[in-house]
């Protein structure tokens, strides 16, 4: 198995990537019993401090976890066959107190800062502390400050950028499309964009014409 790296601070936000991916979020309870769920939607919010947040049902165990003990991993999940056939396991409704990850056939680590484990087949992880959470109709969206990121030695480059064929992220179809998923890594391709405005348009200050950079 590919050992894990620390990354430094200044590349989180590059380590996740794309902004919003399929994730395991693993929790613990009071008692520190493990749960781990699959998300479709767990996005980035900003960049610095980097914060990624997501929204789940109240009264499940990954929002009652969250309010307990403050603490969440995000795991990223790569587009693997092998992996997101136990990845599906993870979104069924155990009982409270079991651990998905084992019951899925899935490896945990210990985080490096916080509580909750990593998932040993996801290629990043991202440790965060609750920032805050919003209650709304059934659902509960929170919010975690970065503590710590950790990737696959080979995911990442040597500026600290994500290697696409190696991370695979995926995304998730959704429920109408029954538990399908579709590659977020692939084939990425530079935009070659124009715009015939004037400075006029923009803040002051703002260097629009060089926002984007071709990638060499």
């Amino acid at each position: 198995m590919v050992g894990k790296v620390d990354v430094k601070k200044e590349w989180w936000d590059n380590i996740f990537a794309p902004s919003s991916a399929l994730a395991v979020i693993t929790t613990v309870d009071g008692q520190g019993r493990v749960n781990a769920a699959s998300f479709g939607t767990c996005t980035r919010v900003c960049h610095e401090p980097v914060y990624i947040s997501f929204t789940c049902g109240q009264g499940k165990d990954t929002a009652n976890n969250v309010l307990e003990t403050g603490e969440f991993t995000v795991n990223l999940v790569p587009f693997e066959q092998a992996v997101l056939d136990k990845i599906v396991v993870c979104g069924l409704e155990f009982k409270t107190g079991i651990n998905e990850l084992e019951r899925a056939g899935l490896g945990q680590l210990p985080a490096r800062v916080l509580r909750p484990p990593r998932v040993a087949e996801c290629r990043s992880h991202f440790e965060c502390r609750v920032e805050w959470t919003k209650p709304w109709a059934s659902r509960m969206m929170v919010c975690g400050r970065v503590e710590a990121v950790s990737v696959d030695s080979d995911c990442i480059d040597e500026s600290g950028n994500i290697v696409w064929d190696k991370a695979k992220p995926a995304h998730y179809c959704g429920h109408p499309y029954s538990g399908m998923f579709v590659p977020a890594y692939d084939k990425p391709t530079q935009s070659y964009w124009r715009y015939d405005g004037k400075d006029e348009d923009f803040r002051d200050g703002v260097d629009w014409r060089n926002r984007y950079t071709r990638a060499e």
